[in-house]
Parts: structure tokens; sequence; C-alpha cells
């Protein structure tokens, strides 16, 4: 019969100097040895999971961190694309006013509302969706500024455009051929119109100007001419004063004389001459409101087929 080996483990103590022997079997110190390795295995597997978890717990912060920024930087998108909606309005409300103004009846730039309010895709709110829309804004301020630039334009012509009679009164002679008041067996060419109006009514300039010319002028008598650009220009004459200098700026509605009866004249009253682009033209055409001056225009019945 084999005979079971014993383990005898002895402390000592300095102390009280004594000795404890305490005996084991071999099978005790082989369970303990296992249950020691599978201590070890326990922790080994429980610091494995812990580390594990711990760096779960660091990638869900990192994720946290990152949906924070994604949020901070969706919210930064939209507030970005409301201020572009704003400016898209502006710039369309905008341009739909110019372009009544101006009477331009096509649209600006081929770009509309309606088209940048369609759906967009889900990448709407990327960085190059963003970018889509401010080269879409830059497109809309050029046109708008383009716009803006024709409406001053013609808000600048409009007003070098003589835009009513300077007198109120009467009109006596029209423009062209007429029978000379000084010789009635002559004719001669009426190059304005003539209206009758009390001695010393005030003279207006019907438009933005500069005068040219201020003083005496043969046949003319007291006369004063106005430069409007854009090729307009206007006479005025027969004045009994003047109330301008040659160089001045005037403005619609400056007095720039009074009816009178100077130079070659039988009575009170204002001769008025438009020239555009040194030719006369018919005042009439700056003195009637359009719908007068069309009713005034012979009518073309056509003939019965």
């Amino acid at each position: 019969m084999k005979r079971k080996r014993n383990y005898t483990l002895i402390v000592a103590s300095d102390a009280e100097r004594k000795l404890w022997r305490i005996s084991l079997p071999s099978t005790v110190i082989h369970i303990v040895v296992v249950l020691a390795l599978v201590g070890v295995l326990t922790a080994g597997t429980a610091g494995f999971h812990y580390g594990r978890m711990l760096w779960k717990v660091v990638d869900y912060d990192h994720v946290l961190s990152e949906n924070d920024s994604f949020r901070a930087e969706n919210h930064e998108y939209r507030i970005q694309t409301a201020q572009l909606g704003e400016k898209i309005d502006f710039l369309e409300t905008m341009a739909k006013k110019l372009i009544v103004l101006t009477g331009m009846n096509s649209g600006i730039g081929g770009f509309s509302k309606e088209n940048l309010s369609q759906p967009r895709p889900a990448s709407a709110g990327t960085l190059p969706a963003i970018d889509n829309y401010n080269k879409t804004v830059a497109a809309l301020e050029e046109s708008y500024r383009a716009v803006e630039d024709f409406a001053s334009e013609k808000a600048l012509v409009e007003s070098a455009r003589p835009a009513f009679p300077p007198v109120n009164g009467y009109i006596t002679q029209g423009m062209g051929r007429r029978v000379d008041p000084f010789n009635p067996s002559a004719t001669d060419y009426h190059s304005g119109v003539d209206i009758s109006a009390p001695h010393g009514s005030r003279v207006i300039a019907p438009a933005d100007g500069t005068v040219l010319f201020a003083g005496m002028r043969a046949g003319y008598g007291n006369m004063v001419v106005i430069d409007h650009k854009f090729g307009y220009t206007t006479r005025y004459a027969h004045l009994s004063k003047v109330n301008v200098r040659a160089g001045q700026r005037v403005s619609r509605h400056d007095i720039i004389g009074y009816v009178g009866n100077s130079g070659r004249s039988t009575g009170s009253h204002l001769h008025y001459e438009v020239w555009l682009y040194n030719r006369p033209v018919n005042p009439m055409k700056f003195i009637l409101p359009q719908e007068q001056l069309a009713a005034r225009q012979p009518q073309v019945v056509p003939r019965p087929r």
C-alpha cells in the first residue's frame, strides 16, 4: 500500500522564539494550488473585462463628444441656412421691386425663389450644399447690383427728361411751319411752342441740369439754355428776368426766370424749346400726358374686306 505524502510548513517567530509546525497532506496542497490558479485566472479575466468596460466608457464619452460637436455644427448650418434664406428673400423682394420700377420684363440672372425653395436631398445640410447656397446668393447679389445700376441709370435719365410744362398757361403756337407774325406774307419754322402766361409768371426747370447760357440773345431776348445730360437740352426765351447764371446747377422745379416780352415777341409769353442730341423735338411730347398725346394721334381705320 502506497504511503501518502505529507508536507510540513514551519513557521518561526523571532519575538517569542517559537516554531509552529503544520503538516498538510499533498492533496490539500494540490487543492490550494488549483484554487490559487483559479483565483489568478478569475482575477485576470475580471481585470480584462474591467479594462474593456473602461475602454467602452471612454469610447462612449468620445461618441457623446462627437455627437455634441455634430449637433453644434448642425445648429451652425441651420443658422447659416436661415441667414442665407433671409438674404435670398431680401434679394428676391428688392429685385421684384426694381423690375416693377424699371419696367423690366425678364427675370434676373435666371434665378427664382421657386427654384431655391425646392426640396433638397439629404445632403442639403452639408458643407458643399451650404457652399452652393453661397454661390447662388453671390449670383443673386451680382444680378441685383446689375438691376440696381440699371434702375439708378434709368432714374438719372428720367430726372434729366423734361417732365412738364415750365409755366402754367395756354399753348398758342405749336412747333412747325407758320406764318411770320411780323410779316404775314412770309413763313418761317417755329422750333418750339409758345405758352401764353401773365407777365412775371414764374418759369421753372422741368428737369435737373446745368445752365449753359443765361442772358440776351438776338430774337430770343432774355434767354436761358439748360443742359440736362443724356442728350436733352431746353431753351426758354422772351423772359422779363433771368433768375440763374451760366454754370449753375438747377433741380427740377427751381425758378429759372419770369415770363416777359423781350426780343422778337408780340406779347407776354414763354417760347419753349426741347432739343435732343442737338436737334429740336416737339415739346408737346414732354408737356402732354401720354394718354392725351395718343388721343391726339390720327386713328387708323382698317379698310373693310
